[in-house]
């Protein structure tokens, strides 16, 4: 992405647009019960936004070409050039599951065993899901960001406006103002985990989807009914002080501005030379 195009691009329009195509579909969705298909109700379908919002923003500063710029991004797995950010992209997000999981056994929370279903394998089609969200969020937003500041403070602001989008799917699920406040948090922690692998994968979008598709991956193991209810034993405090932690080492070890210069590799680096 050049200069001008991120000069162009602005986080006020963007939320703008976003907010006016997401709020009559929280109205409505939370006055008549539509089930787009099983476990994704209408008042769901804001989580598709930001794709739109990002297409369409996009067409009105570059005209279809930037439309199918974007759209060739979803297939980008070329830009991941070491294999090992895999391994970040896939177990990251659920680790942080399996801590809160073994920290919930070791206080004596009863959780039901773990069931090896149908469920797991459905879940696969939720990848494809991740890019209506993050079309927007990566495909549009963080690289003009980062241009503009930090690393650390863009994750931060994506990451509090992706748990916004949230919040009223929660608080219609049923969810207190505590528990959002909490899983927001952890949200917002995990956006910034998030920044730190595309900034050091290549600035993949694909990298994304594919992070963003493991955050329900650990919570397969227990089925639900909805895509945005959680197991019974879920605890987004545990989850939100485990991602901080995260987000700190990262912090610490990659540094803000960029998340992408591993210091200690870079003074050993620098020592052979």
């Amino acid at each position: 992405m050049n200069v001008r195009t991120s000069k162009r691009r602005s986080l006020r329009n963007f939320l703008l647009l976003l907010f006016a195509l997401s709020i009559p579909l929280w109205i409505f969705g939370s006055i008549v019960d539509v089930q787009i298909f099983p476990g994704f109700n209408l008042y769901q379908l804001p989580l598709a936004m930001p794709m739109v919002t990002a297409l369409i923003l996009i067409y009105r500063e570059s005209g279809k070409s930037g439309v199918i710029a974007l759209l060739k991004r979803t297939y980008d797995f070329r830009n991941i050039k070491s294999k090992a950010w895999y391994i970040p992209m896939l177990l990251m997000i659920p680790s942080i599951g399996f801590i809160e999981y073994l920290i919930q056994r070791f206080s004596g929370t009863s959780i039901p065993p773990p069931q090896f279903s149908w469920a797991i394998l459905a879940y696969i089609s939720v990848f494809f899901m991740t890019y209506g969200e993050e079309l927007g969020w990566t495909g549009y937003l963080i690289d003009p960001m980062q241009a503009r500041w930090s690393a650390l403070k863009s994750g931060i602001l994506v990451g509090i406006v992706w748990a916004v989008i949230h919040f009223p799917i929660h608080y219609i699920n049923g969810y207190s103002f505590e528990w959002i406040f909490w899983h927001g948090t952890y949200t917002v922690a995990a956006r910034v985990l998030m920044v730190w692998i595309y900034n050091n994968a290549g600035k993949s979008l694909f990298a994304m989807a594919l992070t963003h598709w493991t955050f329900g991956m650990f919570w397969c193991l227990w089925p639900v009914e909805n895509l945005h209810r959680v197991v019974s034993f879920y605890d987004p405090r545990i989850m939100a002080f485990t991602a901080i932690f995260y987000t700190v080492i990262v912090t610490l070890l990659w540094g803000g501005t960029t998340l992408a210069q591993y210091r200690y590799w870079r003074a050993s680096f620098t020592n052979r030379s």
